[in-house]
């Protein structure tokens, strides 16, 4: 009876630990498809995302999209009905790659410099999307509302599904607390979020998705001697290549792992490795001798890179899209993927030498256009969440609820970035502006948008004076912008919670 006693004073004497709800073994899935959830409702609340509303249009987009919508409706790959229908003429601009009536390729098509993987991704989706066309009574031609609305679906799916991916990576060597902290701050908190409840048909979340499933490959099945545990591996990253093709020099990561062991088997597991990423990326390859000719080629023309000229402190730490700038959490990212551990230091010297490269590969490849941050390093986003649990492993070990505060602010600051981004602030910028113009003129506001010529003799047009003065999308936000209007944001979305407007 004493030693019963003892044991419930010991117990009771034991403190609680912090967050011990997140180790039951489905808290992690539960914590983020909440967030899932939550950030979708925000965003709609917002007014900066519906999917039931968003269209297919820009650049890349319909590129991505004429892909798969090609295949399945004309059978063919021959984009030009895709390019008329889903880009206005107006809003082509020189040398567009997405121009109908631009130049043709070695065997006679329009272009296409993006990837198919995107549009293979969306095929489950847009299936869906033509059964609800034939149901309502659309065009079921892939050009109607649902099959726009499936593919902004998919992109959902994929964004959340690649966070749930990352925590199961990260369950290969931390706790479902550190795991599933870390897996929602690379997602939360890096431009994965805008690209999963994003305005543009994008490839960034199934980019994301793709990166975390052959991370979560590589992590549980890197120490197997079977051939078919590097097949699985070199299968992930060929799917992860089919949908950006610059996420195929993430293939340094299992030659470094290889290579480093004293291992006769090791050229043959390799060699299993990349014929089974050549094999998944076929389909890219078969696009592309259609196109052009030839199963190996750089679309954009050799001139695309500046291989000499990296633009590195840009896609850092510019205003207008640099990576630490916009999340700054992912300096912590990548700061823990340098804290190498003695059992895995291989593992860790293979994921930083390929996000590096990535770095230098974005630096290299010129502007972004229009960017939440840095897009083109999403697909470095779950390496960033390693280093993310390596740093709350290493300096918060026994403080795992300030790292779930941490991650959890700068998820705020994230979304409230989303929805200024999204455009939840551009009447109030618009009004702003207009309002010092009217000034300036000595007019009204009133006046002044009725006007075609200012009282100075400039033509005026409030259409194109009112996208001049959105949130720029390829520009550096002002220094108001880009801190203190984020209380605005928040100001603005408690608004409309509440019901005032």
């Amino acid at each position: 009876m004493k030693a019963k006693k003892t044991g419930k004073k010991a117990a009771a004497a034991t403190p609680p630990r912090a967050l011990a709800w997140l180790e039951r073994p489905h808290a992690g899935i539960a914590l983020i498809l909440g967030l899932g959830l939550l950030f979708w409702l925000c965003f709609a609340v917002a007014g900066t995302f519906s999917a039931a509303e968003e269209r297919i249009t820009g650049v890349d987009p319909v590129a991505y999209y004429a892909w798969i919508r090609s295949l399945a409706f004309d059978r063919d790959l021959d984009f030009e009905n895709e390019y008329r229908t889903l880009v206005p003429q107006e809003a082509l601009s020189e040398g567009s790659p997405v121009d109908p009536d631009g130049p043709r390729t070695a065997t006679g098509h329009v272009q296409n410099v993006f990837a198919i993987g995107p549009g293979l991704l969306w095929a489950p989706f847009l299936a869906a999307g033509h059964v609800a066309a034939k149901l309502s009574g659309v065009p079921a031609d892939g050009f109607s509302q649902p099959y726009h609305t499936a593919v902004f679906l998919a992109n959902v799916v994929y964004g959340t599904a690649g966070a749930l991916l990352l925590a199961a990576a990260l369950r290969a060597w931390w706790d479902r607390r550190t795991s599933a902290l870390a897996a929602v701050g690379a997602w939360a908190c890096s431009p994965a979020l805008y690209y999963t409840f994003g305005q543009e048909a994008m490839s960034h979340a199934p980019s994301f998705f793709a990166m975390a499933l052959f991370l979560c490959a590589w992590l549980h099945l890197r120490k197997r001697e079977a051939w078919w545990a590097w097949a699985l591996i070199g299968a992930a990253l060929g799917l992860a290549a089919l949908v950006r093709w610059q996420n195929v020099t993430f293939a340094i990561i299992p030659a470094i792992d290889l290579l480093w062991k004293p291992d006769g088997k090791k050229i043959a597991r390799l060699a299993i490795c990349a014929v089974a990423t050549v094999a998944v990326f076929s389909p890219q390859m078969a696009g592309w001798h259609v196109l052009y000719g030839s199963p190996l080629t750089i679309p954009q023309g050799e001139g695309f890179m500046t291989w000499l000229r990296p633009a590195l402190l840009r896609v850092l730490f510019s205003g207008e899209e640099g990576l630490l700038t916009w999340t700054p959490l992912m300096a912590a990212g990548v700061f823990g993927l340098f804290l190498w551990s003695k059992e895995e230091k291989k593992a860790y010297a293979a994921m930083l030498a390929a996000v590096l490269i990535q770095v230098y590969v974005s630096a290299c490849a010129g502007d972004a256009g229009w960017s939440f941050g840095m897009r083109r390093l999403v697909n470095c986003a779950p390496f960033f969440g390693v280093g993310l649990a390596t740093v709350f492993t290493r300096y918060l070990a026994g403080k795992i609820r300030w790292a779930a505060v941490i991650v959890g602010a700068c998820a705020v600051w994230n979304a409230l970035f989303a929805m200024q981004y999204g455009g939840l602030l551009n009447t109030l910028y618009i009004n702003d502006a207009l309002h010092t113009l009217a000034e300036q003129h000595r007019v009204s506001v009133d006046a002044l948008v009725n006007m075609d010529t200012l009282p100075d003799g400039t033509p005026f047009n409030i259409e194109e004076f009112a996208r001049a003065h959105h949130f720029p999308r390829d520009a550096a936000p002002t220094v108001r912008q880009f801190i203190p209007d984020k209380l605005t944001v928040l100001f603005v979305f408690a608004r409309r919670i509440v019901g005032l407007g």
